[in-house]
């Protein structure tokens, strides 16, 4: 498959996909396709002449890919040349018809420079970010959809030193990052391999750094289990706060099923997680780091210890460090 046959096959949607300012490209029915640019939702004034041409459309990019739709198998996903991705749905799942989203790669690999020309993060930030990744803290990257997750977890995996090895276990490759030792395991395909699985080949191939795609179900338990046995790792969570991403946690590892009591996942998640990064996506569309946080340990009463490092100050604008100091500066301090 070349990305000219990609082309070929996407019909009206060629002037959208070939569009740098687009991110992605929603599909919800033949009038009605709208995109991501920018950071904002837009709908556009591209059509498809009847729900059989969407379809037609459909089945020729998934053809290069060697699937075929069925009513029994309503669901397909494919990944392009250029590591866009498409994920389409058919009736009767799709209850309105033929639909699909394609999700593009971004044109230009982030850098700092441009995060802090976005106002994303401040030098301070990276700065601070950097001495975490040198004291081989364990990072849990949290937000909402489109918030930047895998932007920033890209961005810590990039300041991982160059002699160190890293592990990147996935369910679905989305992290994109340049450095010279690395492995990328991937659990979709023909395959089908469950992240837990991944994570357990992944700490048996001498990893100096386990970088984790999303974790969003029962497998959390097991990459919590890797972090909390002196594994270096950066995973990313879908979360509505830091808090929220805590809890979130917990209720992963209840999923999993093993008879642990809360008291006992929440010994578990503190000592895996030493610092949370947290980020927005605000309603003008820009991607922020709003909150970085250190899970220094447990209270007596089993609550987190959390303590604010950065906080974003709405008057300012700008993300304002608190004064607190985490556990392992100090103790590189001393060193």
């Amino acid at each position: 498959m070349e990305i000219q046959d990609v082309l070929a096959a996407l019909g009206p949607l060629v002037p959208l996909y070939t569009d740098a300012d687009v991110l992605e490209i929603m599909v919800d029915a033949p009038d009605s396709v709208y995109v991501e640019r920018c950071g904002k939702l837009e709908r556009t004034q591209v059509q498809f002449e009847s729900p059989d041409a969407l379809r037609a459309v459909i089945d020729a990019l998934l053809a290069l890919d060697g699937i075929v739709l069925l009513p029994e198998h309503p669901i397909g996903e494919m990944r392009f040349p250029d590591d866009a991705r498409l994920l389409a749905v058919i009736p009767p799942t799709a209850l309105n018809g033929p639909t699909f989203v394609i999700r593009k790669s971004a044109p230009q690999r982030m850098t700092w420079e441009r995060l802090f020309e976005y106002g994303a993060a401040t030098p301070e930030v990276r700065d601070f970010l950097q001495m975490a990744i040198n004291a081989r803290v364990n990072i849990l990257v949290a937000g909402g959809p489109g918030s930047g997750k895998t932007t920033i977890a890209n961005m810590l995996a990039e300041m991982i030193p160059a002699n160190q090895r890293l592990i990147v276990v996935e369910e679905t490759h989305e992290l994109r990052f340049d450095r010279p030792h690395r492995v990328w395991l991937e659990g979709g395909g023909p395959a089908a391999l469950p992240l837990t699985t991944l994570l357990d080949t992944a700490a048996r191939m001498r990893p100096d750094w386990l970088i984790v795609g999303e974790l969003h179900g029962a497998e959390a338990m097991r990459a919590l289990q890797v972090m909390s046995t002196g594994y270096n790792a950066i995973t990313t969570i879908h979360a509505t706060s830091p808090e929220d991403a805590l809890s979130r946690l917990e209720t992963y590892c209840l999923m999993a099923n093993l008879g642990l009591g809360l008291a006992e996942i929440r010994r578990l998640i503190a000592s895996a997680v030493q610092l949370i990064t947290y980020q927005e996506r605000l309603p003008n569309g820009r991607r922020k780091i709003m909150r970085l946080l250190e899970v220094a340990g447990l209270e007596s009463d089993l609550r987190y210890n959390l303590k604010p490092l950065f906080r974003f100050d709405a008057d300012r604008g700008t993300l304002e460090r608190t004064g607190e100091l985490p556990l392992w500066d100090q103790i590189l301090a001393t060193v």
